[in-house]
């Protein structure tokens, strides 16, 4: 039977990559993005590729629509094997403020976005997979959660409760079979928005930013996946 690899926050460079190598091994993809446009373009790539891929339009950040995608894609697949949580890396402009700019809106607005969204996530896929044991939940994290940096203040907060998130669900679920992890970007993924718009700027940077093929941070999710040897990994050293 096919397992079917359900990505929240599907876009076209991670997401594409990340839907290619699991289709490689035989995933079939359900895709969640807020947009028609961006999903009928990342299933006509996959589908040249030979990977079974749809579309289900949700905004990963609204617990609502994300318990309603998670029932069309059961409809449509009949369970999810692999959930993975993409929120967007996000910029300086998308509400990630510096340490002393930190105040109580920016931070539930980053809270909301990289933890709470993730938690309301899980609470709709677990289910299912501890009562069948087996499962995966993978999640696009960042590397402020591991080493905190200035310039990613309330970012880097909601990232370390994600890590603490993360790594005990995995603790506690193991033993049920259903594996918990995350690939932490510690560098500009080639393509990204903040990539883009970094080239673009004309105010340079204190520090020449890693650039990482998105590939790269694919195959490390497949190898979370895979060997379940370890909780995470840090693809990258942005800003260190």
């Amino acid at each position: 039977m096919s397992r079917t690899l359900a990505i929240f926050g599907a876009g076209p460079v991670l997401g594409l990559s990340l839907a290619r190598r699991f289709g490689r091994e035989g995933f079939r993809v359900a895709l969640v993005a807020r947009t028609r446009e961006n999903l009928d373009h990342l299933v006509a790539e996959l589908a040249r590729d030979g990977i079974e891929a749809a579309g289900f339009t949700a905004d990963v950040y609204d617990p609502a629509q994300i318990a309603s995608a998670v029932a069309a894609i059961k409809e449509r697949y009949g369970r999810i094997d692999v959930a993975e949580f993409s929120p967007g890396g996000g910029n300086m402009g998308d509400g990630i403020v510096s340490t002393l700019d930190v105040d109580v809106q920016n931070t539930r607005l980053i809270l909301d976005r990289f933890l709470l969204s993730a938690i309301a996530l899980v609470r709709q896929v677990l289910p299912d997979m501890a009562e069948r044991g087996d499962g995966a939940i993978l999640f696009t994290a960042g590397q402020s959660g591991i080493h905190p940096t200035p310039f990613l203040g309330n970012a880097g907060m909601a990232q370390a409760a994600l890590r603490n998130y993360f790594h005990t669900l995995n603790a506690v679920l193991a033993e049920r079979g259903v594996y918990v992890g995350a690939v932490n970007v510690g560098a500009l993924i080639e393509g990204s928005v903040p990539h883009q718009a970094i080239a673009s700027s004309e105010t340079p940077l204190e520090f020449d930013p890693e650039v990482i093929h998105p590939d790269v941070f694919a195959e490390s999710f497949w190898g979370l996946y895979a060997k379940r040897d370890r909780v995470e990994a840090l693809v990258g050293s942005f800003g260190q």
